[in-house]
């Protein structure tokens, strides 16, 4: 069986016309990628689209072999449509270990279906998250896998309604009502709460999505932990600076007030006696503060140019994830 237009356009659609060679940031290894998701290993010349077609039809090839020596149950054109965009998509050695494969060589086609949508997450500034594009993308490959054919009985819908139950979340009509917009009990109740693996991971998916509505470039909102550090690497220097400048103002008002107007020291009760050893040293005091001002300083710049680096890997970490 081969793919059908269907499937052809299906991987157009989610992997975007490039009629330039671009590097292929994932790989790092000196790949391009051009047409509709080719790679390769040399910067070619630009293609047409005519050109890219030729390019994916070469491509989906092996893929279409894959199927037909890993895939033990019968496939319709839709289903067999389907699988070439997604193993396009995710590779062909991660789809001999998936639970796709699996669940397909077991006969369990909806069980294959539901696996499609285990693989929507990537890696952005290191951290596991679920993606748009790819949720998108998963949710077209499956809808295109479960659509029938013409030759197919389909089971009327009409007859069959889903089970309040499916939800797991359903509330009664009286507890919609009474609801307030914001539980504010129950956000305070969760302040001191350890989140689970599963929670962190929604409030950080919630945090992409309205990073990504609001400014259309989440690479400005995500805080990671490593650049949350280097802000307060930032705060910490930035104060003890602050102190040692206060005390150096300080110090050299008293130098002036010395010897400007030493009566006035007199009249609070700082006789040259009193202030005689510490003016021996001021130069020393001088020094050390003034040394220790420069540390901070350069800390702070130290710091900076950190958070500065972690946000530019973060970026175009974000850049490549778009490109899928």
């Amino acid at each position: 069986m081969q793919t059908g237009d269907t499937g052809l356009n299906l991987i157009k659609a989610y992997e975007g016309f490039s009629g330039a060679p671009r590097l292929d940031e994932r790989r790092g290894n000196g790949t391009y990628v051009v047409g509709y998701g080719h790679l390769t290993a040399t910067p070619a010349a630009q293609v047409t689209e005519r050109d890219a077609d030729m390019l994916l039809a070469k491509d989906v090839t092996p893929i279409e072999k894959l199927i037909r020596d890993s895939v033990r149950t019968p496939l319709n054109q839709n289903e067999h449509d389907a699988l070439v965009s997604f193993i396009f998509n995710i590779g062909t050695d991660n789809f001999k270990r998936s639970t796709v494969l699996a669940k397909l060589n077991e006969g369990d086609k909806l069980g294959a279906a539901e696996a499609f949508e285990r693989w929507t997450k990537a890696r952005v500034d290191g951290k596991l998250m679920k993606l748009d594009g790819l949720v998108r993308r998963r949710a077209a490959e499956k809808s295109l896998f479960l659509m029938p054919t013409d030759a197919e009985l389909v089971i009327p819908t009409s007859e069959v309604a889903p089970a309040e139950e499916c939800d797991g979340m359903v509330l009664a009509p009286a507890e919609v009502t009474n609801a307030p917009l914001v539980d504010f009990d129950s956000y305070r109740r969760d302040q001191g709460r350890t989140l689970t693996p599963e929670e962190v991971e929604g409030r950080m998916q919630a945090l992409f999505a309205a990073s990504h509505a609001l400014m259309g470039d989440p690479s400005k909102m995500i805080i990671a932990k490593a650049e949350e550090r280097e802000d307060i690497g930032v705060t910490v220097g930035a104060v003890l600076a602050a102190i040692l400048a206060v005390v150096i103002t300080l110090l050299g008002g008293l130098m002036m007030i010395q010897a400007r107007a030493p009566q006035w020291l007199e009249g609070m009760g700082f006789t040259q006696t009193f202030l005689q050893p510490g003016m021996l040293d001021m130069p020393l005091w001088v020094l050390s503060l003034g040394l220790g001002l420069c540390y901070f300083t350069f800390y702070i710049l130290a710091k900076r140019a950190a958070r500065h680096s972690i946000k530019r890997s973060r970026a175009r970490e974000v850049a490549r994830v778009k490109g899928n």
